[in-house]
């Protein structure tokens, strides 16, 4: 396999993108900025390069890495690929495609999906990882890592700049339009934009990722855990109070045979760093007590935690304030818009802090699938900011169901198209050239 040219720790040019300096200070301007390089900044990045290959565009992202949830936060299935049907139909198109054949060819994941509650794909986040350091560079994208947004310029309803710090300091980067892929709003929010925490101050607990290893000859099943919690969890009360949940999903890693669950949990705001720390702290104590409960079932004997996290998995916290707000009814009723731009293909699934065996909400759209309108995409005080992943624009069921990474990927390619055209035309970009644009580069409309 081709290697790539080698490694120059002094090369620290960008591939596009305008750099200047004036007066000993750093001037970058580009068409788009995205911030946030999970799946949403991925398919933002790449839509903004789709419908314009000439616009210049940067991804902004506070971690060391691409991937977002799939690499930070220890979420290792692609949820959203499949309509939610015994008989599945892909809702997402070429995009996701060209991700899972680069997967496929780092043995990173199997070429069909796997079941669990519906049809994902699991895979492998070391193989991610490099797959997508390779997509943005073949895309010709600019990467900021180890960068975060710290503040925002506007003038009037556009935002015109971003403050961002990174090792060797703070610096302003300018742009045309702007994509918010962070998860929790944080650019809208630095950027003076409209937002709010959740629904009503409500959102959806959180789960700390967990990692067993040595369980190469066991056969773990839900149940079998879920009896062994809750017997001991009966000889000691007190475990009740620590922690909340009996059952998770059990998702076996391709390769090491390990397993990946998610019954470590918290309810906690992303926004503040405190009850973070709060909330990771008590989801790695969680992480050992079921580790002692679970060593006890036969041929978990040799069973060890490999990982946690590393961060905690935030399903929501901020939302942007958008130009309209996708509901439970519209999913229920399969409402159609005329300028729908994502398919969304999940189940609303409300994780409930007291709730000890499984979310309080799980419930399918009919039909598997359900439309996103352009418009819970883009900022309602902020002509130039689209958003993309689950900090877009929806009550409470409905975020429960366009959180998941397939979808934000989508949303994220939608996005992207729209502040590209924004960027290139200096006006409101509609919705039926969006839709030309995805459909142009083998996106999904409806599910085949």
């Amino acid at each position: 396999m081709p290697y790539g040219a080698p490694f120059d720790g002094n090369d620290t040019r960008f591939q596009n993108g305008s750099h200047s300096s004036v007066a000993g200070v750093d001037i970058d301007k580009y068409d788009v900025i995205v911030v946030g390089g999970g799946l949403a900044g991925i398919g933002a990045a790449i839509g903004a390069r789709q419908a314009s290959p000439t616009s210049s565009v940067l991804i902004v992202e506070s971690e060391g890495c691409l991937g977002g949830a799939a690499t930070h936060r220890g979420v290792l299935s692609f949820c959203g690929i499949y309509s939610v049907e015994d008989e599945p139909r892909r809702a997402i198109g070429r995009i996701w495609a060209e991700i899972h054949e680069r997967l496929v060819e780092e043995h990173a994941a199997a070429d069909t999906p796997d079941r669990i509650v519906a049809y994902v794909q699991n895979f492998d986040p070391e193989g991610l990882k490099r797959v997508l350091d390779d997509l943005t560079l073949s895309y010709g994208i600019d990467v900021l890592l180890h960068c975060t947004v710290v503040g925002g310029q506007r003038e009037h309803s556009e935002m015109t700049a971003i403050e961002v710090q990174e090792r060797r300091g703070r610096r302003k980067i300018f742009a045309k339009a702007f994509v918010d892929c962070s998860g929790d709003g944080d650019l809208a929010f630095h950027g003076g934009a409209s937002t709010r925490y959740g629904n009503h101050g409500h959102v959806n607990m959180g789960s700390l990722a967990t990692r067993f290893g040595g369980l190469k000859h066991a056969n773990p099943t839900s149940a079998l855990w879920r009896d062994a919690i809750i017997a001991a969890k009966e000889a000691n009360p007190e475990l009740k109070k620590i922690i909340p949940r009996n059952v998770g999903v059990l998702i076996k890693m391709p390769g090491s045979g390990d397993i990946s669950t998610y019954m470590a949990s918290a309810q906690y705001d992303a926004t503040n760093s405190a009850s973070i720390a709060a909330a990771e702290r008590q989801g790695r104590r969680q992480a050992k007590i079921y580790l002692d409960i679970l060593r006890r079932l036969p041929g978990h004997e040799k069973m060890y935690l490999a990982s946690t996290g590393p961060n905690f998995g935030t399903r929501e916290s901020r939302h942007i304030n958008c130009r309209y707000q996708l509901t439970e009814k519209d999913i229920m009723e399969g409402r159609n818009f005329e300028d729908t731009v994502v398919i969304g293909a999940w189940y609303m699934e409300w994780h409930d802090s007291t709730k000890e065996d499984w979310p309080i909400v799980f419930q399918a759209p009919p039909g598997g699938t359900f439309d996103i309108p352009l418009r819970s995409l883009w900022s309602e005080d902020t002509v130039n900011l689209f958003c993309a992943g689950r900090c877009i624009d929806g009550d409470r069921a409905a975020s429960s169901a366009f959180r998941v990474m397939g979808t934000a990927l989508a949303t994220g390619q939608a996005a992207g198209i729209a502040a590209a055209l924004r960027a290139l035309n200096n006006a409101d970009p509609d919705a039926a050239d969006v839709r030309i644009h995805l459909m142009k580069n083998g996106a999904l409309l409806d599910p085949i």
